[in-house]
This record gives C-alpha cells, structure tokens and sequence, in this order.
C-alpha cells in the first residue's frame, strides 16, 4: 500500500477495490434469450469465455493434480460469495480448471444448487420468491444442473432431485457447496441433512474433491485437495451419521483455507482435527 503526502501529515493511499468479475455484454444478452427460451448451453465454454474476459485479474490454482484425468468424482466447494465475486464465478473458475486438466469434452460438471434465495432485494424494492425460483429452475434447465429443495419439510422435491443427483454421479462429475447459502467467506456450518445427501451421491466409492476458495488481496486462490471417500459408520442415529458426513467435508475444504477463512471449524483444526 502506497501513501499520500498532505501538508504535514502521511495518509495511506486507499485499498484498490477488490476484483469485479464480469459476463461480457454480448454473451449476457445471449444467456438470457436462452433462458427466456429454455435452450440449452455449456457451462463449459461460458466458464472459459467468462474466465478470458477477466483473465486480467490474478487466479493461482492449486492442486488441479488432485482431479482424475478421467471418470467421475463430486466437487464440494466452499460458498464463497461477495459482490463481483458470486459463487456462480467460482464455479466457473473450478470448471474451466478442470477442462483444462481434462480436455473440454471430459470437463462438465453437473452443479446442484439451492431452489431459492430468501430477502433479495434490488435496492429498497424485494425479488419476488417465486421470481428467483422461476431463474432458477431456467438456468437448471439451460445448463443440465440440478436443483435441491432447500427446505427440509419439501422432502418429495429433495428425494427426487437426490435420486436425479445419484445417477448423474455415477457418470459424470457432480459438484456441491455443502454450507447451501451465502457466506462472508468464513465456513459456516451445512444444514442438516447435507451429510446424509453426500454420503448417499458418494455410495459405491466415488471419491470427494474438496475445494477450497478464498482471496489473498487481488489474488484468487482456488486449492484442489486430496480425494477422499465418504463412508458413515453404521450402528449410530442417523442425525449423528450427518453430522459426522457434514463434520468430515467441511473439515477437508477447511484445511485447504488460511486461518481466517475457516470459521465455524477453526477450532476443529487448530486441535488437529
């Protein structure tokens, strides 16, 4: 950081603004006939044509190594979200480095992602509920994503989109943000029952990539980690089995995080954990 010098006093020049990532106008205006339409679209080359608009602002990637050259995995992603930097943008930054690992014809990623967001606003005036949910649904619908429920009690809604999500991943790679809302960049803690969906999409042996994402300044870091499988032990209540699945995948997303970045398990982590 730089100073200014005035009259007799030194001030320290003002931080830069943090990195705003942009959709370039004319690819914006084709996204949203495609979602008036329903036409469909790739994720994969909107995440590089989106990425090569903002190449001027410093990504590092880490541990790309981690994700197979081929066959399928599940992405769990931390919920990293601030203005200029949503998390839809790090899902595009964690896709495009995974087709340059894998090649673009190997690199898609089925995302899931909450049904809606709670008390949006456009300046004083609210988002209409069912005005998101109806976005939502479209971008679903024009990327090939998924959709789950993000109420507990819509149980019929969640079991479908888990019994949707659990094909997909035993073909191609799916990817989540467990925590499921917005954060300020700390890990917070899922909701319940998240655990359970993971340890259910992962039966059968299909490795986790955790992901962590957090910036350093003007840098964005994007740290692949370790694969690992997720069994929960049986013979315990079933909010215990999630609460250890939910416990275990954020704690591998936690390590790959500096300090100040691991929120609700810090202290897990600084014991060893």
């Amino acid at each position: 950081m730089g100073s200014l010098m005035t009259g007799r006093q030194l001030y320290p020049s003002p931080a830069p603004p943090p990195p705003a990532y942009r959709i370039p106008p004319g690819e914006l205006a084709l996204f949203g006939v495609s979602l008036l339409l329903g036409r469909r679209r790739s994720f994969v080359r909107d995440a590089a044509v989106v990425m090569g608009a903002n190449a001027r602002f410093e990504r590092r990637i880490e541990g790309i190594e981690h994700v197979p050259s081929d066959g399928t995995f599940i992405v769990v992603m931390n919920h990293y979200s601030r203005r200029g930097l949503r998390p839809y943008h790090c899902a595009m930054v964690v896709n495009d480095a995974v087709a340059r690992r894998r090649g673009e014809r190997n690199a898609f990623i089925r995302w899931a992602f909450t049904s809606e967001y709670l008390g949006r606003r456009i300046g004083p005036i609210p988002i209409p509920l069912s005005f998101i949910r109806w976005v939502f649904r479209r971008v679903a619908l024009v990327y090939g994503f998924a959709i789950v429920a993000r109420r507990q009690e819509l149980v019929m809604g969640r079991a479908a989109a888990l019994r949707d999500l659990a094909r997909s991943a035993r073909h191609a790679p799916v990817g989540l943000t467990p925590e499921g809302v917005e954060s300020s960049g700390r890990l917070v803690e899922p909701p319940a029952g998240n655990g359970l969906l993971l340890a259910t999409l992962a039966h059968g042996g299909i490795p986790l990539i955790p992901v962590g994402i957090c910036e350093d300044g003007s840098t964005l870091h994007v740290r692949f980690g370790p694969a690992f499988d997720l069994a929960v032990p049986h013979g315990i209540p079933r909010d215990e089995q999630d609460r250890q699945a939910r416990e275990r995948v954020m704690l591998s997303i936690g390590r790959l995080l500096p300090r100040e970045y691991r929120g609700a398990y810090e202290k897990l982590l600084d014991d060893g954990a």
